[in-house]
């Protein structure tokens, strides 16, 4: 039996940036093929080299889509939060999972099939032009972020995944949270680096007042100081 307080698809796909603006008809089309699933916390979406069968949103929670190395070693490639879709290359292209994906806090994850969603796409043009524009802009940060990790230092990296995670945009100068719980483990697995370096480099940060730690052992960002770092 779904859960008790299940969302509504209609009303959780309307608050996805990408299909905000579709016609009501569209959206109640899209419902239809959408599944809203519970997750608790640590629990495996899919698994890397799955075959890649749906595409997926965050609706509540949180979600870490990471890969595994040939040395048995975790690397983090997203922190997802509310609103943000994730597995949407199968879509286009059908082949397994590029990574796996795994809750980092109970979670409601909305789930369309891709046979099911190309289907729609090919019936109205809209779906289809929502999801270009999505991929086009994923595409664009995707590329900036390789730039980002080719050309900075460990502390730009560090100071450019904060911000990110914050949402920061370079008008923000007041204080942000980071509110998922995320270890300095997470964090060096996001940049590429050590634990040891992510330790030492947020004691700068906190020296510098760019970033604070909270009582609950989350952290505060500063973004007009922890900006100094990436420019």
């Amino acid at each position: 039996m779904p859960a008790v307080n299940q969302p509504n698809p209609l009303l959780a796909l309307r608050q996805l940036p990408p299909f905000a603006a579709l016609p009501d008809t569209t959206i109640a089309a899209l419902g239809e093929v959408t599944s809203m699933r519970h997750y608790r916390r640590d629990m495996f979406i899919f698994a890397e080299g799955e075959p890649a069968e749906m595409f997926c949103f965050v609706h509540s929670g949180a979600v870490k889509v990471f890969k595994t190395t040939v040395e048995g070693q975790e690397q983090t490639l997203h922190f997802l939060r509310s609103g943000e879709l994730f597995a949407v290359t199968g879509f286009i292209v059908p082949a397994p999972y590029p990574g796996t994906a795994q809750t980092l806090e109970d979670s409601w994850i909305g789930c369309v099939r891709n046979q099911a969603l190309r289907a729609l796409a090919s019936r109205d043009v809209d779906i289809a032009f929502a999801l270009l524009e999505h991929f086009g802009q994923r595409l664009t940060g995707t590329s900036r972020h390789v730039l980002d990790l080719g050309t900075r230092d460990a502390a730009g990296k560090l100071a450019a995944a904060l911000l990110e995670l914050v949402g920061a945009n370079e008008e923000v100068q007041g204080a942000l949270t980071v509110d998922l719980h995320l270890t300095h483990k997470d964090l060096a697995q996001l940049i590429g680096a050590s634990r040891e370096t992510v330790t030492r480099l947020l004691g700068d940060f906190r020296e510098a007042d760019a970033v604070a730690t909270r009582a609950n052992g989350g952290l505060t960002v500063y973004p007009k100081n922890l900006r100094r770092y990436v420019e």
